[in-house]
């Protein structure tokens, strides 16, 4: 018999809930209706206004909203397991395929990569002709156990020729791609990615977790199901050895703005990330910029351990000392996309003197032959000179590389039914389980959250603060004016809540999502247990903030003393729904400044479409629709029945136009005779459930594709 699937479990336990949910709803409407004919409920939550202000309205609308965030609580869980059993259909029989393709893969102990023919083309626009970025004549290869450094001026095409190399160039339409490349002779297709780890040049890691924790997070979701808990502490100790790390072990990351580990132990750390599966290949992209010489050696001498050990390393090299450059053994030397030199580094300087071109003896190797390869600046003798020189040292070149020996298959027809594919298995499965990942990146979001001290810290002064501002100034009474006074101030109230709200969410998560898009990229983990994470992680300090605000203000401005409880909760909820917002637009803004451009005309739109700025009549009957997704419009109405249900004013103090007596009569003059509560609360909950589900839609659509590499034109 066959057992049931947690998936098919959680998506009817979810329904269950739902279904228990309306059952109580349904019973609580009938009960209002029960008491509305005998004349005991007076009115309830269903009347349109209401004369006696005790706590069973309170009670009432209390109920109500929790049924209502039951029933889309209940919703969004069966949304969830709707799209787990989508995206993470067969995961068990996928996660059977990984391993055993993995254990193939690992019998690849040692990785010999040639390489030949690789040019690169950019179309241009305007009819202009094709940019050669890579001119068709580098060829060359990296063996294990050696290093191999990409060095040339800036602008060469170093890291685009490592990127075509590793079959990692981003796709795009404007991009051609020819070459062959083989691993340990046997020709790989265009389409394939090397076994191996790529480091980038920029190291993205979350600040506040510390070394240890990165490691061991990775190590938990790549090795989990195949080791023991005290075997991956082994794994990560040892990583945190051979990389020199253990001194820093318990120290966090940091960045740019967190004080953590210094840049050399950052970049370090990258390579043991990279390095928890044990790959055979190691490519790195200017492992030593930023670094000083003393760091640039450190991490250095850890690949030349690495390298020792049989790895195959490739490194982007720019501007290295005397000591860096001649630990390496190997070196491709470019310039302007074509190729100046390959061969051993000890035999670089000689190779070059033997052309002609002598070089001084103070002066370092990598130094003279990297001005060699530059071009001179200006239009005079100097720069025609250059240019000369760089187009003989490319002609001895490309006789030189033809003397290149490759093993195996070289010169073989590459097609679609010869090429060995490798790497491309990754593409479409996760090692780890589904609900192993949700459990480790909600243990990471909740973390960073409340690891930031100085970002709460910040908030909780802002919200203070404003909450401080807000009552110096209001002293509400029950006079005619305090009318005004009142929608004033919860407008204010719910401008301030989405600007905060969207604002800080919209500034930090593109960066977020660009280590995010990396992990997803490298399977780390998928994209919809990462956002339900990120999402519940992200409700208690949101949550917090507003209560905290509502604390502070709610006894200073006067507000109504038996609605204080629904004011923190609508105010909550309001929070709650612009985060969601801003987290919507981050999401699917390629980047923090195209993001950072769309909030201020967010705003504006919300800001008119409140609810008393525009009449709904007189609203353009193509944007419409607008109105019903306002942020601020459901916080404003939901605030405004809280405060004005059951008030009495009096007949005193300065009118502003027909008496109102009572607080009903003051939300008709403001056209809010037909909100209420539970309306406001079931929009602010739909905003928050679309909200989400496009911006795991966008997410989803970020997965990073590569150009495939074509085999050379025969001539």
């Amino acid at each position: 018999m066959a057992k049931m699937h947690p998936r098919i479990l959680l998506f009817t336990l979810s329904l269950l809930l739902a279904a228990n949910k309306v059952h109580c709803q349904r019973s609580f409407l009938a009960n209002l209706r029960k008491e509305r004919k005998t004349g005991s409920g007076g009115g309830g939550i269903l009347a349109k206004a209401e004369e006696v202000h005790g706590k069973s309205s309170q009670s009432s609308v209390y109920e109500y909203s929790s049924e209502v965030w039951g029933i889309t609580f209940a919703f969004l869980l069966g949304l969830a397991a709707v799209a787990l059993e989508l995206t993470n259909k067969d995961n068990d029989e996928d996660i059977r395929d990984v391993e055993a393709e993995e254990e193939d893969l690992s019998l690849e102990k040692c990785c010999d990569i040639d390489f030949e023919g690789i040019e690169m083309r950019l179309k241009q626009k305007g009819g202009k002709p094709d940019k050669l970025l890579l001119d068709g004549s580098i060829r060359g290869k990296a063996s294990s156990g050696r290093m191999l450094a990409i060095m040339g001026p800036s602008g060469a095409g170093k890291t685009t020729a490592c990127l075509a190399i590793a079959g990692l160039v981003p796709d795009s339409k404007r991009i051609s791609l020819t070459g062959i490349r083989y691993l340990n002779g046997a020709p790989l297709s265009g389409d394939s990615q090397l076994p191996a780890a790529f480091v980038k040049q920029e190291d993205t890691f979350f600040p506040h977790m510390t070394v240890r924790e990165t490691l061991a997070f990775r190590v938990e979701l790549k090795l989990g199901r195949k080791l023991s808990a005290a075997a991956r502490e082994d794994v990560v100790n040892e990583l945190m050895e051979t990389l020199s790390l253990t001194k820093v072990a318990d120290t966090i990351v940091g960045d740019a703005k967190v004080r953590g580990v210094s840049g050399g132990e950052r970049k370090r750390l990258s390579i043991a990330c990279e390095m928890i599966s044990s790959p055979p290949v190691i490519i790195l992209d200017e492992p030593t910029s930023g670094l000083d010489s003393y760091q640039a050696q450190q991490v250095v001498n850890t690949l030349r351990k690495l390298a020792d050990s049989g790895k195959t390393v490739i490194a982007v090299i720019h501007q290295p000392s005397q000591k860096v450059f001649s630990t390496f053994d190997d070196l491709l030397l470019i310039s302007d996309g074509r190729q100046m030199y390959f061969g051993e580094v000890s035999k670089a300087r000689s190779y070059f003197n033997n052309l002609g071109y002598k070089s001084e003896s103070e002066v370092g190797t990598a130094e003279y032959i990297i001005d060699l390869v530059s071009k001179s600046s200006g239009n005079g003798d100097a720069s025609e000179e250059s240019k000369i020189r760089i187009d003989r040292i490319a002609q001895e070149a490309k006789h030189s590389a033809e003397k290149i020996s490759f093993v195996g298959d070289v010169g073989k027809d590459v097609s679609k039914s010869t090429a060995h594919k490798m790497g491309m298995h990754k593409s479409h499965r996760c090692i780890a389980g589904i609900f192993r990942q949700f459990k480790l990146l909600f243990q990471r979001s909740f973390r960073e959250n409340f690891r930031g001290k100085g970002v709460i810290l910040i908030k909780a002064v802002q919200q203070v603060s404003t909450a401080l501002i807000y009552g110096g100034i209001y002293n509400l009474g029950n006079n005619q004016s305090s009318i005004q006074d009142r929608i004033g101030l919860i407008s204010l109230i719910a401008i301030g809540t989405t600007n905060l709200a969207m604002a800080s969410t919209i500034r930090s998560f593109p960066k977020e999502k660009n280590i995010v898009t990396a992990e997803v990229g490298s399977k780390l983990y998928n994209v919809f247990p990462y956002f339900i994470s990120k999402a519940i992680a992200e409700i208690p300090l949101v949550a917090g903030l507003s209560v905290l605000f509502g604390s502070v203000i709610y006894p200073l401005v006067g507000l109504q003393k038996d609605r204080f409880r629904n004011f923190l909760g609508l105010t909550s909820l309001h929070s709650i729904a612009s985060q969601s917002a801003g987290l919507l637009v981050g999401s699917i803004s390629p980047n923090s400044d195209v993001s950072l451009a769309l909030f201020p005309p967010i705003i504006v739109l919300n800001i008119i479409f409140d609810g008393k700025n525009i009449s709904a009549e007189n609203v353009p009957r193509i944007i419409r629709w607008l109105p019903k997704i306002g942020l601020i419009r459901w916080g404003y109405e939901g605030m405004c029945v809280n405060e004005f249900t059951g008030l009495k004013f009096e007949s005193s103090g300065p009118f502003r136009g027909p008496v109102a007596k009572t607080g009903e009569d003051a939300l008709a003059r403001y056209g809010l005779e037909d909100a209420s509560i539970e309306r406001a609360v079931k929009a602010q909950a739909a905003v928050i459930g679309v909200s989400w589900f496009l911006s795991f839609l966008g997410l989803s659509a970020t997965k990073q594709k590569y150009v495939v590499m074509k085999p050379p034109k025969k001539s």
